[in-house]
């Protein structure tokens, strides 16, 4: 069957398949952050609440943060937040660890240390056996304990798709707190994971994945950002945030306006996971990525052409995503140099410069 045929298949899955072998992702309309709503769509829902503000709060709905902070004492701020999707693989204990680190990641962007975890678990126990519950159960378990965390419970309801997440409590000191503004013109935008995991997956379900960059993938998917955040807190830290459903392109629009400044962003900087781009070019770029271009058209600038799967790439849709950190060239250099010697594949992506806030200029040069 030609490719495009067979990702128009994969793309039109309906819950009429058979579900009796417990293929997690089968049904799956959009998968892990490919399942967010846009941030237009998002903009326009929140725009009319009401404004709930307190002096204590310090961080909150505005500029899209990853969490909400607020203060308890001088010394003692709590980061709450919750995030949860659909599969993104099959292995329920996979899938279960891939969304711990995606939920708990949004307490690292915010500077802090995750304390306590409830899960939050939409399971259809007609279609699937218990196990496939109790494993993806066991699968964010683990993550939580590995990150140093406490689980509370949660909470569960039965529903037609599988949806499984975390509600995380954190804390940090006020004084410490990281958020996706306060980024100075000549900070460099640092990246430490590299992305793709949207291109990656569509390419997983469609079988068009090789066996190391499948493992590379799953490999970066589950590992938590605390590494990443630790080695970061020795350097002086402007802004912050991670890269999620909005793609690198969505997520530097937001520091940027957070920050009042534009960024430049270097295309070919920008670290890949294995494959990726041989998949973008095939076909393989989720719905989301689409979403993404269409949201942030008017917020962008090419200074040349750039490949379309490359650009693809950076509206990918990413799920477990890197921290994007903002501080000055020097000390950024000597960051990636601290993340590599970890095994991380840290880069220098851009940096930020006098401009029109959230404008993102791309180029397809270093």
């Amino acid at each position: 069957m030609p490719l495009p045929a067979r990702l128009a298949k994969l793309l039109t899955m309906t819950d009429t398949q058979d579900s009796g072998s417990a293929k997690l992702t089968a049904n799956v309309k959009a998968a892990g952050c490919a399942a967010k709503i846009s941030s237009g769509e998002l903009a326009e829902i929140v725009r009319a609440l009401p404004g709930l503000a307190s002096p204590d709060l310090l961080a909150g709905m505005e500029n899209f943060e990853d969490a909400a902070v607020y203060r308890i004492t001088e010394e003692l701020a709590i980061i709450q937040t919750t995030d949860f999707f659909p599969p993104v693989v099959d292995d329920p204990y996979t899938f279960g660890r891939i969304a711990a680190v995606n939920a708990l990641s949004d307490v690292y962007a915010m500077g802090g240390r995750p304390i306590l975890a409830l899960n939050m678990l939409c399971f259809p126990t007609c279609d699937y056996p218990l196990s496939v519950a109790r494993e993806i159960l066991r699968g964010g378990a683990e993550v939580i304990a590995e990150a140093g965390a406490a689980l509370g419970g949660g909470h569960s309801i039965q529903g037609r798709e599988v949806i499984y997440g975390l509600s995380v409590t954190g804390v940090v000191h006020p004084a410490a707190v990281l958020t996706n503004g306060g980024a100075l013109a000549g900070d460099c935008l640092v990246l430490t994971k590299p992305v793709g995991t949207g291109v990656c997956l569509l390419g997983l379900k469609g079988g068009e994945l090789p066996e190391g960059a499948r493992r590379e993938l799953i490999a970066n998917l589950t590992a938590l950002n605390n590494r990443s955040l630790d080695a970061a807190r020795r350097y002086p830290l402007h802004a912050a945030t991670d890269v999620t459903g909005f793609g690198l392109i969505g997520h530097a629009h937001e520091m940027a306006q957070a920050s009042g400044l534009a960024v430049y962003l270097s295309a070919p900087s920008v670290p890949l996971l294995p494959a990726a781009l041989e998949l973008a070019a095939q076909g393989f770029v989720p719905a989301g990525a689409y979403a993404n271009r269409k949201a942030y058209a008017n917020h962008i600038r090419y200074g040349e052409e750039v490949e379309t799967a490359l650009a693809d790439l950076l509206f990918d849709p990413q799920t477990a995503g890197g921290l994007m950190l903002a501080l000055p060239d020097e000390p950024a250099r000597r960051l990636v140099s601290d993340l590599r010697e970890l095994g991380l594949p840290a880069a220098v992506v851009g940096m930020f410069h006098a401009g029109p806030a959230g404008l993102v200029e791309v180029a397809n040069h270093d």
